[in-house]
């Protein structure tokens, strides 16, 4: 096959190459798998950007769906994951803030009516 010259594809490489190293750095320093997902969804868009350019794009369209898909759908899964470990961490935050209130709030005497503006 021959190479299929696209300057728009050839970018595309080199970002998705520069997304990978720099997910793969962002998860080696805060072992958040949030980057790491990113970065392999953008290295499979990758190989779909490479396989276009080296002339494989219509003998491999099928594979390519599929890759380009699973790219996606890796992308959804990892921000779904941040989704529900943010709005857990949210929830545990609020609950402590609620759980101290409680804790620091005066003791009311049980007989004692509150005051009534009239």
């Amino acid at each position: 096959m021959a190479i299929e010259w696209d300057p728009i594809l050839f970018v595309n490489l080199v970002l998705c190459i520069g997304i990978v190293l720099l997910g793969c750095l962002c998860y080696r320093r805060s072992h958040e798998s949030l980057p790491l997902f990113i970065g392999a969804a953008f290295g499979l868009f990758g190989i779909s950007h490479a396989a276009t350019l080296l002339g494989f794009k219509v003998p491999l369209t099928v594979p390519l769906i599929v890759i380009r898909t699973l790219a996606y759908v890796l992308v959804i899964y990892a921000l779904y994951m941040h989704l529900k470990s943010s709005m857990i961490a949210k929830e545990t935050q609020q609950a402590w803030v609620d759980f101290f209130k409680e804790e620091t709030r005066p003791p009311s005497d049980e007989g004692e009516v509150p005051d009534q503006k009239t």
